[in-house]
């Protein structure tokens, strides 16, 4: 596994540090610092425990943000289905999709997301969402969370955009 320590630069400049100001406040010398900054070491474990401590985070914390791969950009899909209109994306046990659907469109899932949470923010019109025995009305501003494993459907009270999110139990 390959790391990116020049975040180290980033939480660095959000402190408001110089690098000689972290240098001092952390007892690592400049020189390994700004080597550190452009990937060009590898640093000891001790080391790490420094820097992060004078950067106020956990070491397993630098360390897991110095591993995060790079922003990427993601293509979404299109999806029809029972009048609802998906553009959606899946990232890492997340999957969001922008929702338009008329009003009198209904949907219930052919399956439940048994690994999933599910949650439906609605950005205009009005949704109906029976969960389980209950019903909700869910409105511009408004956001329902619930169990994907219950069985739901959903329906359009009024021409609605909403953003529907699945987060995987597992994360």
């Amino acid at each position: 596994m390959t790391y990116d320590f020049s975040i180290i630069r980033h939480l660095r400049k959000r402190m408001g540090l110089t690098i000689y100001g972290l240098s001092e406040k952390c007892h690592v010398s400049y020189v390994a610092l700004s080597k550190l900054e452009r990937n060009l070491g590898n640093p000891e474990l001790k080391t790490l425990d420094r820097i992060s401590r004078a950067l106020n985070i956990e070491t397993h914390n630098l360390l897991a943000l110095a591993e995060h791969d790079r922003p990427q950009i993601i293509e979404s899909e299109k999806l029809d289905e029972s009048g609802f209109n998906h553009r959606f994306v899946k990232v890492d046990g997340l999957r969001a999709a922008y929702v338009t659907a008329p009003k009198g469109a209904a949907g219930v899932a052919e399956h439940q997301h048994r690994d999933d949470h599910e949650t439906c923010f609605v950005l205009s019109g009005r949704l109906r969402l029976h969960v389980r025995d209950s019903v909700y009305e869910v409105g511009p501003g408004q956001a329902v969370r619930f169990d994907g494993l219950f069985e739901h459907h959903y329906e359009v009270l009024e021409d609605a955009a909403f953003i529907h999110i699945l987060i995987a139990k597992r994360m």
